[in-house]
């Protein structure tokens, strides 16, 4: 049997990762000189952030711009440490490639930006578990030797620090907190077949559900609403344009009182 190695978890090397964590905690006390430390409340201060299930599986989030303003859309059928986690990954794309995201208006999965992609996987992990943090809290409320961690004690950090748990898990690896040859045992948990094993160790535990289970959040800022309608009534975008825009969050024209205008081309 192969012996897994940090690089088939997909953990970056220690050099990248140390250059990264430079970047995080530059943002990180950016923002905390402001009051704010939650991602959510950070992303609502960079950004327009609309949280609101999707039906698919296959996005996560995505960030974009628009009449010169950036706006963060989550999935929030995803679970909510995993909706936090891509919310941090969204961060990292505003600060850092707000240039690009100016020009090409999204970010696409491509082989183009796959580089900052990784950079922005890197970066939420950073942001999220800051390593000296994570270490502290680890001797404080786990404090075991790294090859005996056990579910419970994931979830004990998981819960802490508001991420996912396999998040939680592949941290406690990367930082020498657990050892590796744990992971296949301890990551079965939290696989889909093992759901309610999870969620009842959880609150064996003592904590909620709420970060292992999807928030179907549906979260639309009321300054997000005024931005579209005033760029079409001050005739900066088309009504078609704000039909997306609003169908975009499952709302009409109709409810605000417009009427497609007769004069546009459709």
């Amino acid at each position: 049997m192969l012996k897994l190695q940090k690089n088939n978890l997909n953990l970056p090397e220690e050099s990248f990762r140390l250059q990264i964590k430079d970047l995080a905690e530059d943002v990180r006390m950016k923002f905390a000189r402001k009051g704010l430390s939650d991602i959510f409340d950070i992303l609502s201060e960079a950004a327009f952030l609309i949280r609101k299930p999707l039906d698919t599986d296959e996005l996560s989030g995505f960030s974009t711009y628009f009449e010169e303003q950036f706006i963060v859309y989550l999935n929030s059928n995803f679970t909510l440490g995993h909706e936090r986690y891509t919310g941090a990954h969204e961060l990292y794309h505003l600060i850092y490639n707000a240039d690009i995201l100016k020009k090409e208006k999204i970010l696409l999965d491509d082989e183009k930006h796959k580089a900052e992609d990784t950079k922005a996987d890197v970066f939420a992990s950073e942001f999220l578990m800051p390593e000296d943090y994570v270490k502290e809290v680890f001797y404080k409320i786990v404090n075991v030797d790294k090859s005996n961690v056990l579910p419970r004690h994931i979830i004990r950090m998981h819960n802490y620090f508001k991420v996912s748990y396999k998040a939680m898990l592949k941290r406690l690896i990367q930082l020498d907190l657990c050892s590796i040859d744990k992971y296949e045992e301890l990551v079965d948990i939290c696989s889909l077949e093992k759901a309610e094993m999870l969620q009842s160790l959880t609150r064996r535990e003592g904590y909620s559900i709420d970060l292992i289970t999807p928030s179907k959040e549906t979260y639309v800022p009321k300054e997000y609403i005024e931005f579209v309608k005033t760029n079409y009534e001050r005739g900066n975008i088309s009504y078609k344009n704000m039909k997306t825009s609003l169908e975009f969050i499952g709302l009409t024209p109709e409810q605000f009182g417009y009427e497609y205008p007769l004069e546009e081309d459709y």
